[in-house]
């Protein structure tokens, strides 16, 4: 038979096993609760970046975001809200809207402004045309006439690979958009800084009609 002194023994290791075990258990507790706060933080960063714009932009594949193809059209309410559509051919080679529509809302800066062309550039590389039901939902209204009213237009495209231009342009009462010169206003290197970008989109608009 076990003498008392053995039992008593027997009793403290299982108490101080059970103790080890609690303690082991809250360890692992406080790594797990500290791994799901640091999960959640991170989180939170990334939903404040992507907020800079109302819609998700898409980055091109494109080094140092360098813009080597694309054709954007900036529309700027009478509150200079802009809106950027991306088109891209179609079939037939005519000019066609995609739905990696852009909307970016007062107050914004240069940079923003020419970030937001950028992005919006490189998405022309996979972009399709979009049905235009699909592209007047997005647009939040029930016709093309409807949206252009009020709303001037800056045209920036890349064509070459080397140079982006610009162009100026007049809306007419059928809601369509004609360059009001023939050739580029403002040509740009495809490198050009974005807040370079953003102020000759600002400094066009004030040409449009």
């Amino acid at each position: 038979m076990r003498s008392a002194t053995d039992r008593d023994g027997a009793r403290m290791d299982t108490v101080y096993a059970r103790y080890l075990l609690l303690v082991a258990l809250a360890a692992a507790g406080t790594v797990v609760l500290g791994t799901v706060l640091f999960i959640a933080a991170r989180g939170r960063k990334g939903q404040k970046r992507n907020a800079a714009f109302p819609r998700s932009i898409k980055k091109g594949n494109t080094p140092d975001g360098i813009i080597d193809s694309g054709n954007v059209s900036v529309f700027f309410d009478r509150q200079r809200n802009a809106v950027l559509i991306p088109y891209v051919p179609d079939l037939f080679g005519s000019g066609k809207a995609t739905d990696n529509v852009i909307w970016l809302d007062m107050p914004y800066s240069s940079e923003g402004l020419g970030q937001a062309v950028r992005s919006a550039m490189a998405s022309c590389r996979n972009g399709k045309p979009a049905a235009t039901t699909t592209l007047m939902k997005l647009l939040h209204a029930g016709n093309w006439r409807e949206f252009a009213k009020g709303r001037l237009s800056v045209s920036v495209y890349c064509r070459d690979g080397r140079n982006i231009m610009l162009n100026s342009t007049t809306r007419t009462s059928e809601g369509a958009y004609v360059y009001i010169t023939k050739n580029p206003e403002i040509c740009l290197p495809v490198n050009a800084e974005d807040s370079e970008l953003g102020d000759a989109i600002l400094e066009l608009i004030k040409k449009c009609r």
